[in-house]
């Protein structure tokens, strides 16, 4: 048999959704990159929690360098939705590549969240 040149190796792998939060007065920024499935969903998620347990008046969601995004982050934004309603925090989205706005748009989910083109935009808004 010939070398593994056409498997994929850790080194090629698509890495994780990663999210790191910034604060800006009363405004939490999570800019999320990476691909959200259900492999990485949960970590995104813990981040999204625990921003919203803050207690920030608003928390933006930055999806700008998201690379892929499936039903998994659609259920994740969902209950991220429900726990900042219970927690009295505004949530809006970053969104402007194709990627994550149309998942967002075959499921409605435009309608429940203010998206917006940038992170700038979403603060000031």
């Amino acid at each position: 048999m010939g070398a593994d040149r056409d498997f994929p190796t850790p080194a090629d792998a698509t890495p994780p959704a990663l999210a790191a939060v910034d604060i800006l007065g009363p405004v939490a920024v999570i800019h999320v990159s990476g691909e959200i499935d259900m492999t990485s969903r949960d970590a995104v998620e813990r981040v999204l929690t625990r921003t919203v347990d803050g207690r920030p008046d608003t928390v933006v969601i930055d999806l700008s360098d998201v690379t892929f995004f499936g039903s998994s982050g659609l259920q994740m934004l969902a209950e991220a939705r429900s726990h900042a309603a219970a927690n009295r925090v505004t949530l809006r989205l970053v969104a402007s590549s194709r990627k994550v706005l149309r998942p967002l748009e075959i499921t409605g989910m435009t309608a429940a969240f203010p998206v917006y083109a940038s992170v700038t935009e979403a603060v000031s808004a």
